[in-house]
């Protein structure tokens, strides 16, 4: 089991087999126990989502970069998010809006993917106002700056992802 991951990625319906293939020769990627997910660890992230974008992987959906992964449990992960996002506080000017998306795969029934948004971007929301002495903007369809949360089992990831990396790689999706 992969501890340290810094891409999840979505294969095509039913081609997760062949998208496992096409990666192989350019980082470790493994099955996630969830169908068509996928989690990798790549050299370059930036050449990695270059290649992507260039169609490298014919059988790739979409990309999600990772910052920070862990194992994780129901009962630690609204706190152990909030800590680690504390991160990218620095990432943010006073007039940038920002979002927050969360997607569960696993814990049903234990964690709501609503609740972690709420709870953890209430917080960072907190944090923002906190610093800049004024509430920060929210726009959970385009934002200028995102913190991503991949729930995949009993491990999470996250990543922030700017807008301008969403329109330079159409492979970043964020659902």
């Amino acid at each position: 089991m992969m501890e340290n991951w810094n891409v999840l990625v979505v294969a095509e319906r039913n081609m997760e087999k062949e998208l496992l293939e096409e990666l192989s020769e350019d980082g470790d990627f493994e099955p996630s126990g969830f169908r068509d997910v996928l989690i990798g660890n790549v050299n370059d992230i930036v050449e990695f989502l270059e290649d992507a974008e260039g169609k490298k992987y014919a059988h790739l959906s979409r990309v999600i970069p990772i910052d920070d992964a862990f194992f994780v449990s129901p009962d630690n992960l609204i706190e152990t998010l909030k800590r680690r996002i504390e991160r990218y506080i620095d990432e943010f000017d006073p007039g940038d809006t920002f979002g927050f998306r969360v997607e569960r795969r696993g814990m049903k029934d234990k964690v709501s993917s609503q609740a972690v948004e709420r709870e953890v971007g209430g917080y960072f929301y907190d944090l923002l106002e906190k610093i800049y002495g004024r509430k920060p903007k929210v726009n959970l369809k385009n934002p200028d700056k995102l913190i991503a949360i991949e729930i995949v089992g009993n491990r999470c990831g996250f990543g922030f992802i700017t807008k301008e990396m969403r329109n330079k790689y159409r492979v970043i999706r964020i659902k």
